[in-house]
C-alpha cells in the first residue's frame, strides 16, 4: 500500500473509466455513476468529493479542451485527479 502508485483493481478500473468518460464528453454515465457497477460503489461510498466534478464539468463549454493531471493513486484507494479546462487548443 505504501508503494507508488499502488491502487486496488477497483480503484484503477473506476479511475480508468472516469477518465475515459471526461475525455470523451460521455457526462451522462458520470451523471449515472450508480449505475456503472461494483467499481464505482467503492469507489464512489458516499458522494460529496464526487460531485463537485459534475459541476466543473457542466462548465465546459463545446469548443473547449479538457485535461486531466495530477493523476496518481494514493494508499491503493484515493486519487486527487484534476480536470482542466482551457481554451487552448481551440476546436474551432
Amino acid at each position: 500500500m505504501n508503494e507508488p502508485g499502488f491502487a486496488f483493481d477497483w480503484a484503477t478500473e473506476a479511475n480508468e473509466k472516469m477518465k475515459q468518460y471526461i475525455l470523451s464528453g460521455d457526462h451522462q454515465k458520470l451523471i449515472n455513476y450508480k449505475s456503472e457497477g461494483k467499481a464505482f460503489d467503492l469507489a464512489i461510498p458516499t458522494p460529496e468529493h464526487f460531485l463537485p466534478l459534475l459541476y466543473i464539468l457542466a462548465l465546459k463549454e463545446e469548443n473547449e479542451k479538457v485535461s486531466l493531471f495530477n493523476d496518481k493513486a494514493v494508499a491503493g484507494s484515493l486519487s486527487m485527479t484534476s480536470v482542466k479546462i482551457s481554451t487552448d487548443n481551440l476546436v474551432e
